[in-house]
């Protein structure tokens, strides 16, 4: 197949690259740095065009004659350019795409549903974003929708929980391991609360399925996996060596002293942080496993121990 993927360069998009390189496919990448960090021998098999989605004319070469499209890029940290980004960026993507692409995977997130804290979550779930990152993530998902009805190409959204791997740029599972191995973590409210974090590769496999499955076409996918956070916590601490925590703080109190400190500087207790570990809710994957057939390809113990023994030999972290 001939496979364009934006944010290839990125935490998850890496992944999909590697895994299309490995099928033999023809991969084109967008990107705007001089040199990528992909194994030498993938690079012999991907197409790289420098630029971003800004440049209506480099688009349209990025997309012409491809089989499967994947939008992964997003601004995920400098909210004053995520609508430039995340919205004006999906636009020059689709109007380049016309005529030119026969399917469109779009990478989305289960922030689009907004913050819920207990129950079942399904794709079918009302949309509440309240952040510019969810709401410009939302407002591309729509016009990714609106363009496939007018413009002849499929679709197909795939929207992960918690993306989590060793390779990830975001700390906050690092702090959380660092915290555990200083014994000063402990539990927020009562137990059971739920550790919605799903292995990168476990994402990439949704992504392909998405691409290659022609049930998928014009459809919304959750992916996610779950486990306790005392069962996450436990792992940690077992290849770290250490003692599982047993310190248990109620959720009124701990919130409480996050506001207090919010001042602090990397402060690792912030409200939203606490909400985060004290959260009830599934997301259900039982569309895409029925459906798609999809199963997970690496378990989260082993993704957990992945992210440990790198934080273990990396003296950033110490």
């Amino acid at each position: 197949m001939k496979i364009a993927i934006t944010g290839a360069t990125g935490f998850i998009g890496k992944v999909l690259v590697e895994k299309h390189v490995k099928l033999g496919d023809e991969v084109r990448i967008l990107s705007r740095k001089d040199k990528l960090d992909f194994d030498f021998k993938s690079l012999e098999k991907i197409q790289i065009f420098k630029g971003d989605l800004s440049n209506k004319e480099l688009l349209l070469n990025f997309v012409d004659n491809v089989d499967v499209l994947y939008h992964c890029a997003a601004e995920i940290r400098d909210e004053s350019i995520m609508k430039f980004v995340n919205v004006e960026g999906t636009i020059n993507l689709i109007n380049a795409s016309i005529g030119k692409i026969k399917h469109w995977v779009q990478l989305s997130s289960t922030g689009v549903y907004g913050p819920i804290y207990d129950g079942i979550v399904v794709e079918s779930q009302e949309y509440n974003p309240i952040n510019e990152y969810e709401r410009t993530k939302l407002k591309s998902d729509l016009l990714v929708l609106e363009a496939a009805l007018k413009n002849n190409f499929s679709y197909t959204l795939v929207r992960p929980s918690n993306v989590f791997g060793y390779q990830m740029t975001n700390q906050s599972l690092f702090q959380l391991i660092k915290m555990i191995d200083k014994g000063f973590y402990f539990f927020v409210g009562s137990k059971g609360s739920s550790a919605n974090y799903v292995p990168v590769e476990n994402v990439v496999e949704a992504l392909y399925l998405a691409a290659t499955n022609p049930k998928a076409k014009n459809e919304t996918y959750i992916v996610s996996s779950w486990s306790t956070i005392e069962f996450f916590v436990e792992n940690i601490a077992k290849i770290l060596d250490k003692p599982s925590p047993k310190f248990r703080i109620s959720v009124g109190f701990t919130k409480f002293v996050a506001k207090l400190t919010f001042f602090i500087p990397k402060n690792p207790l912030t409200v939203a942080r606490v909400n985060a570990l004290s959260t009830k809710v599934l997301y259900k994957t039982t569309k895409i496993e029925n459906e798609l057939s999809y199963k997970p390809v690496v378990t989260v113990e082993e993704t957990i121990e992945k992210l440990v023994r790198f934080y273990k030999k990396d003296s950033l972290f110490k």
